[in-house]
């Protein structure tokens, strides 16, 4: 991906993520990326293809989401850095975006759902074997079992349109911490949870 695109892409998200897909236009971003439509469309041929690209940079393949990486850090330490992207990420949230992929763009919303699933399970599936080895995670956990668990309850408490939390609250870091305290809380050992408080709490006072 070339510079000039980059810096589209990025003024992209800011729009997106505070005002949503639907109501942001072409001649919004052109105005707000300080290029002609014409320059936007010789990089991005659709509004289609725009928000193709700004999902795949953003979500699929952003480095940030990626628990298998890092060196140095046991099983939670990971959780912990995901965690402070979540954080980040959820302070630029003003749309609902997943609701309006659903409604006027639904084959890349899918290819988005389809790439949560697969990514949350082979991550939390490393994760829960790590753990164990360290000694942070029970030895009787199923790891395919509680991965498939992980799945189905990020999927459905970070989506509003299941009316199970409101929209500010599946964009909280709040709700976020809550989860992954009930998640640790059924899979840690003694240790790991000892662990877990101990992070926890350190990055929230911080704050």
């Amino acid at each position: 991906m070339n510079e000039k695109k980059d810096i589209i892409l990025e003024k992209v998200a800011q729009l997106f993520f505070k005002y949503g897909i639907r109501s942001v236009t072409m001649d919004d971003i052109a105005h707000d990326a300080g290029i002609s439509k014409k320059t936007l469309y010789q990089h991005f041929k659709d509004k289609e293809t725009l928000i193709s690209e700004f999902v795949d940079t953003f979500f699929i393949c952003n480095p940030n989401f990626n628990l298998t990486k890092g060196e140095g850090l046991n099983a939670i330490d990971k959780v912990m850095k995901i965690r402070k992207h979540m954080e980040d990420l959820f302070k630029l949230f003003q749309s609902n975006l997943e609701h309006d992929l659903r409604r006027f763009y639904p084959a890349i919303y899918q290819t988005m759902e389809d790439f949560k699933r697969v990514k949350i399970y082979e991550d939390d599936y490393s994760l829960i074997e790590q753990g164990k080895k360290e000694g942070l995670f029970r030895q009787e956990v199923d790891p395919h079992f509680i991965a498939r668990l992980t799945v189905g309850r990020f999927l459905l408490l970070f989506n509003p349109d299941y009316g199970l939390f409101t929209e500010q609250e599946t964009h909280s870091i709040e709700l976020f911490d809550k989860a992954v305290d009930y998640h640790f809380h059924g899979i840690c050992t003694d240790k790991g949870i000892q662990y877990f408080k101990q992070q926890l709490n350190k990055i929230q006072n911080e704050n």
